[in-house]
């Protein structure tokens, strides 16, 4: 947050201070910081925690079909059929992912499954709290103000100084690779891409995301993933890039979405 507040006042000065100058702004941006910022970071590596980086992440992209469904009741608008067939394969793959193909019996833990949906949750809060505010203010500004005031927060609750980890050089590497890539860049760039497309094609070009933790998870930390597990996965990347390629400028509940 620190980091990324710096930058914002090296770029956007004289709009350090505009989301904060509008009530309206302000609220949303507070929604933001508290549902999407800290919930999608927070619950997120709480999934990786309780079950493992695959399985957290492809559970975390059924996060469009939550977006779909959000949008659908909050325009009150029936989905389409295209849109009942999406979330219908993306049930199944979800299934495939937890059941491993045997579906009388979670194959992961509920604990693990209850953290996957939450992430899903928080990524459609993250992708559908701030879309007014972007059309209003500078993404930079708009992600510092959150990352740093997520990261006060979170440190309120549980001090970052309370328990340090005894990390070797690896260690650190990949912690500041996930500072610096997972987290600074990640967030501002896709937080930019809003202002150009949909959320849920910035959601599809997103399909990298599962694909290469499921790559990584196999290669690197040895993890077996059976045939269902992967087919399941598949399933639900291909239904958001089938979502994404039926409306190509956008889905149609998308684009009428309230700031």
């Amino acid at each position: 947050g620190i980091v990324l507040m710096l930058v914002a006042f090296w770029k956007e000065r004289k709009a350090i201070l505009a989301p904060w100058r509008n009530t309206r702004d302000a609220l949303q941006l507070i929604l933001f910081i508290l549902f999407g910022m800290i919930g999608m970071q927070y619950i997120y590596f709480k999934a990786v925690a309780v079950a493992n980086a695959a399985t957290a992440t492809i559970l975390q992209y059924l996060s469009p079909v939550v977006v779909l469904i959000f949008l659908a009741l909050r325009l009150r608008e029936k989905p389409r059929r295209i849109d009942i067939v999406t979330i219908c394969f993306a049930m199944m793959g979800t299934a495939l992912v937890v059941t491993k193909g045997h579906f009388t019996h979670l194959a992961i833990s509920p604990n693990a499954f209850f953290w996957g949906i939450m992430a899903a949750l928080a990524a459609a809060a993250y992708t559908l709290l701030p879309a007014g505010l972007l059309h209003r203010h500078s993404p930079i500004v708009v992600t510092a103000w959150a990352q740093l005031i997520g990261g006060l927060l979170i440190d309120v609750f549980d001090p970052f100084w309370k328990e340090i980890p005894h990390l070797d050089h690896a260690g650190w590497a990949g912690y500041w690779f996930i500072v610096i890539f997972g987290t600074i860049i990640a967030y501002s760039v896709y937080l930019a891409s809003l202002q150009f497309i949909s959320p849920t094609a910035a959601t599809l070009l997103d399909a990298f995301e599962p694909l290469g933790a499921t790559v990584v998870s196999v290669v690197f930390l040895h993890m077996h993933m059976g045939f269902a597990e992967i087919l399941g996965g598949v399933i639900i990347i291909l239904t958001v890039a089938m979502m994404a390629m039926a409306t190509p400028h956008g889905p149609k509940l998308e684009d009428r979405s309230p700031d």
